[in-house]
Protein backbone atom coordinates (compact mmCIF):
# COMPACT_ATOMS: atom_id res chain seq x y z
CA UNK A 1 0.00 0.00 0.00
CA UNK A 2 2.98 2.34 -0.46
CA UNK A 3 1.70 5.73 -1.58
CA UNK A 4 -1.92 5.14 -0.48
CA UNK A 5 -2.33 8.38 1.43
CA UNK A 6 -5.27 9.25 3.69
CA UNK A 7 -6.10 12.70 5.08
CA UNK A 8 -8.12 12.83 8.32
CA UNK A 9 -9.96 15.92 9.57
CA UNK A 10 -11.05 15.24 13.16
CA UNK A 11 -11.19 17.67 16.10
CA UNK A 12 -11.63 14.90 18.69
CA UNK A 13 -8.03 14.11 19.70
CA UNK A 14 -8.83 10.61 20.97
CA UNK A 15 -10.81 9.58 17.90
CA UNK A 16 -8.24 11.17 15.59
CA UNK A 17 -5.39 9.26 17.28
CA UNK A 18 -7.34 6.00 17.02
CA UNK A 19 -8.09 6.47 13.30
CA UNK A 20 -4.49 7.35 12.45
CA UNK A 21 -3.10 4.41 14.45
CA UNK A 22 -5.58 1.91 13.00
CA UNK A 23 -5.09 2.98 9.37
CA UNK A 24 -1.31 3.08 9.79
CA UNK A 25 -1.45 -0.51 11.04
CA UNK A 26 -3.35 -1.40 7.86
CA UNK A 27 -0.49 0.01 5.78
CA UNK A 28 -1.81 3.44 4.83
CA UNK A 29 0.15 6.70 4.94
CA UNK A 30 -1.99 8.89 7.22
CA UNK A 31 -1.94 12.64 7.92
CA UNK A 32 -4.13 13.89 10.79
CA UNK A 33 -5.44 17.47 11.03
CA UNK A 34 -7.54 18.94 13.84
CA UNK A 35 -10.04 21.05 11.87
CA UNK A 36 -11.46 21.69 8.41
CA UNK A 37 -9.27 24.69 7.55
CA UNK A 38 -6.03 22.86 8.30
CA UNK A 39 -7.31 19.83 6.40
CA UNK A 40 -8.09 21.93 3.31
CA UNK A 41 -4.67 23.62 3.33
CA UNK A 42 -2.94 20.25 3.74
CA UNK A 43 -4.94 18.85 0.84
CA UNK A 44 -4.20 21.84 -1.43
CA UNK A 45 -0.46 21.53 -0.70
CA UNK A 46 -0.47 17.86 -1.79
CA UNK A 47 -3.83 16.29 -2.80
CA UNK A 48 -4.92 13.03 -1.17
CA UNK A 49 -6.93 10.27 -2.90
CA UNK A 50 -9.04 9.62 0.22
CA UNK A 51 -10.26 12.06 2.88
CA UNK A 52 -12.01 11.15 6.15
CA UNK A 53 -13.77 14.06 7.85
CA UNK A 54 -15.91 14.63 10.89
CA UNK A 55 -19.11 16.63 10.38
CA UNK A 56 -19.04 18.99 13.36
CA UNK A 57 -15.70 20.86 13.54
CA UNK A 58 -14.66 24.38 14.59
CA UNK A 59 -13.74 26.96 11.94
CA UNK A 60 -14.86 24.95 8.92
CA UNK A 61 -17.33 22.10 9.37
CA UNK A 62 -17.58 18.93 7.31
CA UNK A 63 -19.96 20.09 4.60
CA UNK A 64 -17.91 23.27 3.99
CA UNK A 65 -14.75 21.19 3.69
CA UNK A 66 -16.44 18.81 1.23
CA UNK A 67 -17.57 21.70 -0.99
CA UNK A 68 -14.05 23.13 -1.02
CA UNK A 69 -12.51 19.75 -1.93
CA UNK A 70 -14.80 19.19 -4.92
CA UNK A 71 -13.11 21.66 -7.24
CA UNK A 72 -10.33 19.67 -8.98
CA UNK A 73 -10.36 17.42 -12.05
CA UNK A 74 -10.18 14.35 -9.82
CA UNK A 75 -12.04 14.78 -6.55
CA UNK A 76 -10.92 12.90 -3.46
CA UNK A 77 -13.08 10.06 -2.25
CA UNK A 78 -14.68 11.37 0.95
CA UNK A 79 -15.91 9.38 3.94
CA UNK A 80 -17.92 11.25 6.57
CA UNK A 81 -17.83 10.37 10.28
CA UNK A 82 -20.87 11.33 12.35
CA UNK A 83 -22.69 10.41 15.50
CA UNK A 84 -26.06 11.42 14.07
CA UNK A 85 -28.10 8.37 12.99
CA UNK A 86 -31.19 10.31 11.89
CA UNK A 87 -32.16 9.09 8.35
CA UNK A 88 -32.89 12.63 7.17
CA UNK A 89 -29.41 13.70 8.24
CA UNK A 90 -27.82 10.72 6.47
CA UNK A 91 -29.67 11.61 3.26
CA UNK A 92 -28.48 15.21 3.63
CA UNK A 93 -24.79 14.32 3.90
CA UNK A 94 -24.97 11.76 1.08
CA UNK A 95 -26.37 14.52 -1.17
CA UNK A 96 -23.10 16.37 -0.58
CA UNK A 97 -21.50 13.81 -2.89
CA UNK A 98 -19.56 11.79 -0.33
CA UNK A 99 -18.60 8.19 -1.06
CA UNK A 100 -19.73 6.71 2.27
CA UNK A 101 -20.32 7.47 5.94
CA UNK A 102 -19.46 5.84 9.28
CA UNK A 103 -21.60 6.12 12.40
CA UNK A 104 -19.81 6.50 15.73
CA UNK A 105 -18.64 4.45 17.57
CA UNK A 106 -16.35 3.21 14.81
CA UNK A 107 -15.75 -0.52 14.31
CA UNK A 108 -12.32 -1.77 13.16
CA UNK A 109 -13.67 -4.04 10.41
CA UNK A 110 -15.94 -1.28 9.08
CA UNK A 111 -13.19 1.29 8.62
CA UNK A 112 -10.90 -1.30 6.99
CA UNK A 113 -13.51 -2.37 4.42
CA UNK A 114 -14.69 1.14 3.57
CA UNK A 115 -11.18 2.54 3.14
CA UNK A 116 -10.25 -0.33 0.79
CA UNK A 117 -13.38 0.27 -1.32
CA UNK A 118 -12.68 4.02 -1.32
CA UNK A 119 -9.26 3.51 -2.90
CA UNK A 120 -10.68 1.15 -5.52
CA UNK A 121 -13.35 3.72 -6.39
CA UNK A 122 -10.78 6.53 -6.59
CA UNK A 123 -8.61 4.46 -8.94
CA UNK A 124 -11.48 3.89 -11.37
CA UNK A 125 -12.64 7.52 -11.33
CA UNK A 126 -9.08 8.76 -11.79
CA UNK A 127 -8.46 6.54 -14.80
CA UNK A 128 -11.74 7.60 -16.37
CA UNK A 129 -10.67 11.25 -16.17
CA UNK A 130 -7.21 10.52 -17.58
CA UNK A 131 -8.68 8.50 -20.43
CA UNK A 132 -11.19 11.24 -21.25
CA UNK A 133 -8.40 13.82 -21.52
CA UNK A 134 -6.31 11.49 -23.65
CA UNK A 135 -9.24 10.89 -25.99
CA UNK A 136 -9.68 14.62 -26.46
CA UNK A 137 -6.02 15.11 -27.30
CA UNK A 138 -6.07 12.33 -29.89
CA UNK A 139 -9.53 13.15 -31.27
CA UNK A 140 -10.03 9.48 -30.57
CA UNK A 141 -13.72 9.39 -31.30
CA UNK A 142 -13.27 10.65 -34.86
CA UNK A 143 -10.15 8.65 -35.61
CA UNK A 144 -11.57 5.37 -34.29
CA UNK A 145 -14.78 5.83 -36.26
CA UNK A 146 -12.92 6.53 -39.52
CA UNK A 147 -10.58 3.55 -39.05
CA UNK A 148 -13.44 1.24 -38.10
CA UNK A 149 -15.63 2.42 -40.98
CA UNK A 150 -12.83 1.90 -43.48
CA UNK A 151 -12.25 -1.64 -42.20
CA UNK A 152 -15.93 -2.56 -42.25
CA UNK A 153 -16.73 -1.06 -45.66
CA UNK A 154 -13.60 -2.13 -47.54
CA UNK A 155 -14.29 -4.28 -50.60
CA UNK A 156 -13.43 -7.95 -50.25
CA UNK A 157 -12.23 -7.51 -46.66
CA UNK A 158 -12.64 -11.19 -45.77
CA UNK A 159 -10.57 -12.24 -48.75
CA UNK A 160 -7.85 -9.68 -47.98
CA UNK A 161 -7.73 -10.60 -44.27
CA UNK A 162 -7.36 -14.27 -45.14
CA UNK A 163 -4.60 -13.29 -47.57
CA UNK A 164 -2.85 -11.32 -44.82
CA UNK A 165 -3.09 -14.29 -42.49
CA UNK A 166 -1.50 -16.64 -45.00
CA UNK A 167 1.24 -14.15 -45.88
CA UNK A 168 2.04 -13.59 -42.20
CA UNK A 169 2.01 -17.32 -41.58
CA UNK A 170 4.44 -17.88 -44.44
CA UNK A 171 6.92 -15.29 -43.13
CA UNK A 172 6.55 -16.54 -39.55
CA UNK A 173 8.00 -19.96 -40.33
CA UNK A 174 11.48 -18.44 -40.01
CA UNK A 175 10.87 -16.67 -36.70
CA UNK A 176 10.63 -17.48 -33.00
CA UNK A 177 10.01 -20.67 -31.08
CA UNK A 178 7.73 -23.27 -32.59
CA UNK A 179 8.01 -22.86 -36.36
CA UNK A 180 11.53 -21.45 -36.76
CA UNK A 181 13.02 -23.50 -33.93
CA UNK A 182 11.43 -26.65 -35.32
CA UNK A 183 13.13 -26.11 -38.67
CA UNK A 184 16.51 -25.52 -36.98
CA UNK A 185 16.16 -28.59 -34.79
CA UNK A 186 15.28 -30.80 -37.75
CA UNK A 187 18.42 -29.58 -39.50
CA UNK A 188 20.41 -30.53 -36.39
CA UNK A 189 18.80 -33.97 -36.45
CA UNK A 190 19.86 -34.42 -40.05
CA UNK A 191 23.46 -33.43 -39.23
CA UNK A 192 23.89 -35.44 -36.04
CA UNK A 193 21.73 -38.59 -36.31
CA UNK A 194 23.25 -41.99 -37.02
CA UNK A 195 21.76 -44.47 -39.51
CA UNK A 196 22.21 -48.13 -38.62
CA UNK A 197 20.77 -49.53 -41.85
CA UNK A 198 17.14 -49.51 -40.68
CA UNK A 199 16.62 -46.76 -38.09
CA UNK A 200 17.98 -43.32 -37.31
CA UNK A 201 19.34 -42.76 -33.80
CA UNK A 202 18.41 -39.30 -32.50
CA UNK A 203 19.78 -37.68 -29.35
CA UNK A 204 17.12 -37.77 -26.61
CA UNK A 205 17.48 -34.05 -25.85
CA UNK A 206 16.94 -33.21 -29.52
CA UNK A 207 13.85 -35.42 -29.55
CA UNK A 208 12.49 -33.58 -26.53
CA UNK A 209 13.02 -30.24 -28.28
CA UNK A 210 11.23 -31.55 -31.37
CA UNK A 211 8.22 -32.56 -29.27
CA UNK A 212 8.04 -29.22 -27.45
CA UNK A 213 8.30 -27.11 -30.60
CA UNK A 214 6.00 -29.37 -32.62
CA UNK A 215 3.38 -28.85 -29.91
CA UNK A 216 3.86 -25.07 -30.13
CA UNK A 217 3.54 -25.18 -33.92
CA UNK A 218 0.38 -27.29 -33.65
CA UNK A 219 -1.19 -24.85 -31.18
CA UNK A 220 -0.39 -21.95 -33.48
CA UNK A 221 -1.93 -23.65 -36.48
CA UNK A 222 -5.03 -24.51 -34.45
CA UNK A 223 -5.38 -20.85 -33.43
CA UNK A 224 -4.89 -19.85 -37.05
CA UNK A 225 -7.72 -22.20 -38.09
CA UNK A 226 -9.88 -20.73 -35.32
CA UNK A 227 -9.30 -17.18 -36.60
CA UNK A 228 -9.88 -18.27 -40.20
CA UNK A 229 -13.17 -19.88 -39.18
CA UNK A 230 -14.21 -16.73 -37.33
CA UNK A 231 -13.50 -14.60 -40.42
CA UNK A 232 -15.34 -16.92 -42.78
CA UNK A 233 -18.42 -17.60 -40.63
CA UNK A 234 -20.83 -15.57 -38.55
CA UNK A 235 -20.89 -16.75 -34.90
CA UNK A 236 -24.26 -17.43 -33.32
CA UNK A 237 -25.33 -14.37 -31.34
CA UNK A 238 -27.42 -14.36 -28.16
CA UNK A 239 -29.16 -11.43 -26.48
CA UNK A 240 -27.85 -10.36 -23.06
CA UNK A 241 -28.93 -7.48 -20.88
CA UNK A 242 -26.08 -5.24 -19.74
CA UNK A 243 -26.66 -6.51 -16.22
CA UNK A 244 -26.29 -10.13 -17.38
CA UNK A 245 -23.14 -9.30 -19.34
CA UNK A 246 -21.70 -7.49 -16.31
CA UNK A 247 -22.28 -10.58 -14.15
CA UNK A 248 -20.73 -12.82 -16.83
CA UNK A 249 -17.62 -10.64 -16.97
CA UNK A 250 -17.25 -10.75 -13.17
CA UNK A 251 -17.46 -14.56 -13.37
CA UNK A 252 -14.76 -14.65 -16.06
CA UNK A 253 -12.53 -12.46 -13.91
CA UNK A 254 -12.97 -14.89 -11.02
CA UNK A 255 -11.79 -17.71 -13.29
CA UNK A 256 -8.64 -15.73 -14.08
CA UNK A 257 -7.34 -15.95 -10.51
CA UNK A 258 -4.49 -18.38 -11.48
CA UNK A 259 -3.33 -15.90 -14.14
CA UNK A 260 -3.42 -12.99 -11.69
CA UNK A 261 -1.41 -14.95 -9.11
CA UNK A 262 1.57 -15.48 -11.44
CA UNK A 263 2.88 -11.95 -10.84
CA UNK A 264 0.64 -11.03 -7.92
CA UNK A 265 -1.70 -8.78 -9.89
CA UNK A 266 -5.00 -7.44 -8.62
CA UNK A 267 -7.97 -6.60 -10.84
CA UNK A 268 -10.72 -4.20 -9.82
CA UNK A 269 -14.01 -3.73 -11.67
CA UNK A 270 -16.31 -0.71 -11.75
CA UNK A 271 -19.78 -1.00 -10.25
CA UNK A 272 -22.78 -1.60 -12.50
CA UNK A 273 -25.33 1.19 -13.00
CA UNK A 274 -28.75 -0.37 -12.41
CA UNK A 275 -30.34 2.34 -14.56
CA UNK A 276 -28.82 0.62 -17.59
CA UNK A 277 -30.26 -2.85 -16.88
CA UNK A 278 -32.83 -2.64 -19.67
CA UNK A 279 -30.25 -2.14 -22.43
CA UNK A 280 -29.32 -5.19 -24.52
CA UNK A 281 -26.36 -6.46 -26.53
CA UNK A 282 -26.14 -9.32 -29.02
CA UNK A 283 -22.98 -11.39 -28.51
CA UNK A 284 -21.47 -14.78 -29.04
CA UNK A 285 -20.70 -15.61 -25.42
CA UNK A 286 -17.88 -18.04 -26.25
CA UNK A 287 -16.25 -15.66 -28.72
CA UNK A 288 -16.55 -12.60 -26.48
CA UNK A 289 -15.29 -14.50 -23.43
CA UNK A 290 -12.18 -15.67 -25.30
CA UNK A 291 -11.54 -12.09 -26.36
CA UNK A 292 -11.95 -10.68 -22.85
CA UNK A 293 -9.71 -13.37 -21.33
CA UNK A 294 -7.09 -12.71 -24.03
CA UNK A 295 -7.05 -8.98 -23.24
CA UNK A 296 -6.71 -9.50 -19.48
CA UNK A 297 -4.04 -12.17 -19.96
CA UNK A 298 -2.06 -9.78 -22.17
CA UNK A 299 -2.44 -7.07 -19.55
CA UNK A 300 -1.03 -9.45 -16.93
CA UNK A 301 1.88 -10.57 -19.11
CA UNK A 302 2.99 -7.03 -19.85
CA UNK A 303 2.23 -5.40 -16.48
CA UNK A 304 4.59 -4.45 -13.68
CA UNK A 305 4.45 -7.17 -10.97
CA UNK A 306 2.25 -6.39 -7.94
CA UNK A 307 0.31 -3.75 -9.90
CA UNK A 308 -3.44 -3.24 -10.34
CA UNK A 309 -5.38 -3.85 -13.55
CA UNK A 310 -8.49 -1.69 -13.74
CA UNK A 311 -11.61 -2.70 -15.70
CA UNK A 312 -14.24 -0.04 -16.34
CA UNK A 313 -17.60 -1.13 -17.78
CA UNK A 314 -20.14 1.49 -18.79
CA UNK A 315 -22.95 2.44 -21.15
CA UNK A 316 -22.37 5.58 -23.18
CA UNK A 317 -23.95 7.02 -26.36
CA UNK A 318 -25.65 3.74 -27.39
CA UNK A 319 -22.46 1.70 -26.83
CA UNK A 320 -21.42 -0.76 -24.16
CA UNK A 321 -17.79 0.08 -23.42
CA UNK A 322 -15.19 -2.07 -21.72
CA UNK A 323 -11.84 -0.45 -20.91
CA UNK A 324 -8.91 -2.32 -19.35
CA UNK A 325 -5.95 -0.34 -18.02
CA UNK A 326 -2.57 -1.67 -16.90
CA UNK A 327 0.86 -0.34 -15.93
CA UNK A 328 3.24 -1.79 -18.56
CA UNK A 329 6.73 -3.20 -18.09
CA UNK A 330 9.65 -1.69 -19.97
CA UNK A 331 9.92 -2.90 -23.58
CA UNK A 332 13.12 -4.53 -24.82
CA UNK A 333 14.16 -1.21 -26.46
CA UNK A 334 13.73 0.73 -23.20
CA UNK A 335 10.39 2.34 -24.10
CA UNK A 336 7.15 1.92 -22.20
CA UNK A 337 3.68 1.13 -23.48
CA UNK A 338 2.48 0.82 -27.08
CA UNK A 339 4.46 2.86 -29.67
CA UNK A 340 2.10 5.08 -31.69
CA UNK A 341 3.15 3.42 -34.93
CA UNK A 342 2.15 0.02 -33.50
CA UNK A 343 -1.36 0.89 -32.30
CA UNK A 344 -2.97 -0.62 -35.41
CA UNK A 345 -0.29 -3.24 -36.16
CA UNK A 346 -0.81 -4.83 -32.75
CA UNK A 347 -3.90 -6.62 -34.11
CA UNK A 348 -2.10 -8.10 -37.10
CA UNK A 349 -1.37 -11.85 -37.00
CA UNK A 350 2.13 -12.71 -35.73
CA UNK A 351 2.97 -9.10 -34.83
CA UNK A 352 4.68 -8.88 -31.43
CA UNK A 353 6.08 -5.98 -29.44
CA UNK A 354 8.06 -8.21 -27.10
CA UNK A 355 10.75 -10.74 -27.98
CA UNK A 356 10.07 -12.61 -24.74
CA UNK A 357 8.20 -15.88 -24.40
CA UNK A 358 5.95 -15.98 -21.32
CA UNK A 359 5.92 -19.71 -20.59
CA UNK A 360 4.12 -19.37 -17.23
CA UNK A 361 1.02 -18.05 -19.00
CA UNK A 362 0.89 -21.03 -21.41
CA UNK A 363 0.12 -18.75 -24.35
CA UNK A 364 1.45 -18.95 -27.88
CA UNK A 365 3.25 -15.58 -27.96
CA UNK A 366 2.93 -15.49 -31.75
CA UNK A 367 0.65 -12.45 -31.82
CA UNK A 368 -2.41 -14.51 -32.79
CA UNK A 369 -4.47 -13.75 -29.68
CA UNK A 370 -5.17 -10.08 -30.41
CA UNK A 371 -5.84 -10.91 -34.05
CA UNK A 372 -8.62 -13.20 -32.81
CA UNK A 373 -9.95 -10.41 -30.54
CA UNK A 374 -9.97 -7.93 -33.43
CA UNK A 375 -11.94 -10.25 -35.69
CA UNK A 376 -14.35 -11.21 -32.88
CA UNK A 377 -15.23 -7.60 -32.12
CA UNK A 378 -15.71 -6.82 -35.81
CA UNK A 379 -18.12 -9.75 -36.07
CA UNK A 380 -20.16 -7.98 -33.38
CA UNK A 381 -20.09 -4.69 -35.35
CA UNK A 382 -17.97 -3.32 -32.52
CA UNK A 383 -14.96 -1.05 -32.21
CA UNK A 384 -11.56 -1.76 -30.71
CA UNK A 385 -8.44 0.30 -29.92
CA UNK A 386 -5.28 0.24 -27.84
CA UNK A 387 -3.18 3.28 -26.86
CA UNK A 388 -1.13 4.85 -24.08
CA UNK A 389 -2.32 7.31 -21.49
CA UNK A 390 -0.12 9.49 -19.29
CA UNK A 391 -1.13 9.27 -15.64
CA UNK A 392 -0.08 12.48 -13.87
CA UNK A 393 -2.32 11.89 -10.87
CA UNK A 394 -0.81 8.86 -9.19
CA UNK A 395 -0.51 8.84 -5.43
CA UNK A 396 3.26 9.39 -5.36
CA UNK A 397 3.01 12.37 -7.73
CA UNK A 398 5.15 10.84 -10.50
CA UNK A 399 3.63 10.53 -14.00
CA UNK A 400 3.25 6.96 -15.28
CA UNK A 401 2.57 5.50 -18.69
CA UNK A 402 -0.44 3.17 -18.76
CA UNK A 403 -1.91 1.13 -21.58
CA UNK A 404 -5.61 1.45 -22.33
CA UNK A 405 -7.35 -1.37 -24.18
CA UNK A 406 -10.88 -0.34 -25.15
CA UNK A 407 -13.63 -2.18 -26.95
CA UNK A 408 -17.23 -1.16 -27.61
CA UNK A 409 -20.37 -3.05 -28.65
CA UNK A 410 -23.57 -1.50 -30.06
CA UNK A 411 -26.48 -1.49 -27.61
CA UNK A 412 -30.25 -1.78 -28.09
CA UNK A 413 -33.09 -0.78 -25.83
CA UNK A 414 -35.37 -3.72 -25.01
CA UNK A 415 -38.40 -1.62 -26.03
CA UNK A 416 -37.08 -1.46 -29.61
CA UNK A 417 -37.12 -5.27 -30.03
Amino acid sequence: MIGKRVLIAEDDAVLGFYLKQRLTELGYNVVLTKDGKKALQTYLDNPFPVVITDYEMPGMNGDELISALKTGDVEPVIIMITGNQNPKFIVKIMKLGIFDYIIKPIQDFEIAIKIKRAFEFHEMKRIEVISRKEQQLRLEGQLEWIQWKEKMTSIGKFKRENQNLFESLKHSFCQGAGFGALVSILKMVTDTSDFDGKFYKIDSELMELIQINAEMAEKSLNKFVEIDSLISNQPKLEIFSLKQLYEEIKTWIGELEPILRIQNHEIIVSDFNLNHSHFLVSISKDCFKKSFVEIVTNACKFSVPDSTITTILKFENDWFKCAIYNEPIVNYDGSKGIPIESENLIFEPFYRLSKSVFEKYQTLDFGLGLSYVDNCIKKHNGKISIFNIKDHLDWDGKPKTKVAFQLALPVQNETSL
